[in-house]
């Protein structure tokens, strides 16, 4: 473990996954390249209306093929959002609240490695599955649709002492409490592989898809349109005072692959009471479940006060 200047370079023995991946590219997403190439020429508005649709559809929906223990305690429940009404999960009797929000294609008990740790320090623990993701309904979402969903959680709850969240999560929950109309504080904030860039997620998908300059500059005008703010404005690494967080820790494995390590450090750099834990050879995913990486996020929040 080392320290310095609120960064520590978690040096851990959990075994680290083996990541084989496939030189071919599916032929579905070969078939979806050429479409675009080919709309991009004849119809390119068409073409990037297509393409904000597969980027706000979650292609996949996550369900669990085992139960554990910590699944079986949860105290399940339902709460409305707009005229969704969306599923969460509930853990332990503390009056403080740890509110999990889950990532791109995930579930809310996807984050439930930190449950146990936090219901022992007598946090009560919230999780919900936002729009079109686990068994909440819904086919498409967007940030403004998920972040909406963040904040009325944490109104159903009656506000939260903590958040701990994961990559398109984090980014959801910090364009939630910018929103100045309606001002939520939290005391502390955990980013767990988060975009700081809408942007970079925009340029990432396109790129995948091989979208045409044609297409590109009409999809970032829907997708500016749909968020109201530009994208250069859109970047988690700006909001640091438009948010009322009292510290936050940012944890990021530096050979995550979905989201960059960069992403990270832009925000480390611009907020203020701010720590970065950082992991090499966990990805994006499997950092969550590093019960190193497990104690240090549910230390970071401390016994529940009463």
């Amino acid at each position: 473990m080392e320290i310095a200047n609120n960064f520590e370079y978690l040096l851990s023995d959990y075994p680290k996954p083996k990541i084989v991946r496939s030189s071919k590219t599916p032929f579905r997403i070969n078939v979806l390249r050429v479409g675009f190439q080919t709309l991009g020429k004849m119809f390119p508005k068409t073409g990037a209306e297509l393409a904000f649709k597969l980027f706000t559809t979650p292609n996949t929906k996550a369900n669990h093929k085992v139960s554990d223990p910590i699944l079986e305690k949860a105290r399940i429940f339902e709460f409305m959002y707009g005229k969704f009404l969306l599923k969460g999960y509930e853990w332990g009797e503390g009056d403080k609240v740890v509110l999990l929000v889950h990532g791109w294609r995930s579930r809310g008990t996807a984050l439930r490695s930190f449950v146990p740790g936090l219901v022992k320090q007598g946090y009560r623990v919230v999780a919900f599955d936002g729009p079109a993701h686990g068994d909440s309904p819904g086919k498409r979402t967007t940030l403004p649709q998920f972040s909406g969903a963040v904040k009325a959680i944490i109104r159903h709850i009656g506000g939260a002492e903590g958040i701990i969240t994961h990559s398109f999560g984090g980014a959801s929950t910090v364009f939630a409490l910018k929103d100045k109309e309606d001002q939520i504080l939290i005391d502390k904030l955990v980013l767990i592989a988060s975009p700081s860039s809408l942007e970079y997620m925009a340029d990432h998908f396109l790129g995948y898809i091989k979208a045409p300059d044609a297409i590109i500059a009409k999809f970032y005008k829907i997708l500016e349109n749909r968020i109201g703010i530009s994208l250069t404005e859109a970047q988690v690494s700006k909001f640091n005072d438009d948010i009322q967080v009292n510290s936050t820790l940012l944890v990021h494995d530096k050979k995550d692959d979905a989201v960059p390590f960069s992403e990270a450090e832009s925000v480390f750099k611009e907020w203020d009471n701010t720590r970065l834990l950082a992991t090499d050879g966990y990805g994006h995913f499997q950092l969550m479940k590093n019960p190193d990486v497990v104690e240090r996020v549910v230390g970071f929040f401390g016994k529940a006060k009463k």
